[in-house]
Order: structure tokens, then sequence, then C-alpha cells
């Protein structure tokens, strides 16, 4: 099993994995190596889900106006696809929660800068993610002066709590942590 698929054989790519069939039976092995394995579905829904690219919860960081700190937010989409954002905005005395009405391609937005994969997600697992950010309060301040917090702190929270839930790896977190601006 070791030489699947022949060098003929068409491969597809999801992100960091390949797939293949061979004679109505499906392969795959993570890009870069070269055992491939057999996937034995129990249902051809599961099959399905196989073949179709990974969702992957990621953060995002975006420009704002000169001297202005990043603007974070995080999204879930397929690979260089259109997604969900989930986000605060406003001004840091008081930001309000604003997810995406429907898919938006943020990576297309003017003000785009880069983007992190934190992990792939089930459609389960983006429900839980939505969840978690509309759940969680966004920052407020009585004035300028005793702003603490702005969406990257919000960003940290909600990815510490899907941290919690195991839906995203520590050092995910502590790698956004890294990315932390003065507020």
């Amino acid at each position: 099993m070791s030489h699947y698929p022949s060098t003929t054989t068409p491969i597809r790519t999801f992100g960091f994995r390949e797939v293949c069939e061979v004679n109505g039976r499906t392969f795959t092995r993570r890009k870069g190596t070269q055992q491939w394995t057999e996937h034995t579905a129990s249902s051809s829904s599961s099959n399905q889900s196989l073949l179709s690219p990974p969702l992957y919860l990621s953060l995002v960081h975006q420009r704002q106006g000169q001297g202005e700190p990043l603007h974070w937010s995080l999204f879930v989409s397929r690979e260089n696809q259109p997604g969900y954002v989930f986000q605060v905005k406003g001004d840091a005395e008081y930001m309000s929660y604003l997810p995406s009405d429907g898919v938006v391609n943020i990576v297309q937005s003017g003000s785009f800068l880069n983007i992190y994969h934190l992990a792939a997600v089930t459609e389960e697992q983006q429900t839980v993610v939505s969840d978690v950010a509309a759940a969680e309060v966004p920052p407020r301040a009585k004035d300028r002066k005793s702003v603490m917090e702005n969406c990257q702190g919000w960003t940290i929270r909600v990815i510490t709590k899907l941290v919690g839930l195991g839906l995203v790896p520590t050092a995910k977190l502590e790698m956004a942590r890294s990315m932390l601006e003065p507020v």
C-alpha cells in the first residue's frame, strides 16, 4: 500500500492533506510524506467530508489608520474561500460585537495584512466558535484614559476560551499573544 497511488492517479490537495481514489477506495496522506493510509468511512457522508476541503479558524490582521494598532478578527473559511468573520469594532471605549452577516472574502479587503491559521475545525466546531465569540463581552472603558483593551485583547480572550475547549492548540494562543500591540 505504500506505493499508492500510481504516478498517473489524480491527487487532490486540501491544506496539508492529499487525497486520492483508487478503484473506489479512498487514500489520504499528510502532504510531503510517502505513506498512504486507506480511509474506511462508515458512511458515504463521512467519505464526502473527507474529500471536501477542511474549514480553518484563522487570526486576521488588518491595517487601520496611521498610528493605530492593527485590527484583529477571527475568520472561519475553507482555504482560499470566503468565510465568516467574528470581531469587535468601534472606539476602544465602547466596542460592539459585529460578526459578518454572511460570507466575506476578508483577504481581498484593502486593509488586509496577514492571516494565521489557528486550527482546522468542523462545521459543528464553527458553531462553537460563533457561540464563544458572541458570548465574549466587547471591551469597554469610561473614557479614553481608562482603555485597557481593544479588539486584540478581545480576540485573545476568545482564543483562550477555544483553547480551553480543545479547539485551538496552546501554541497558537502563545503565538497570538506574542503579536499583541500596546493599547
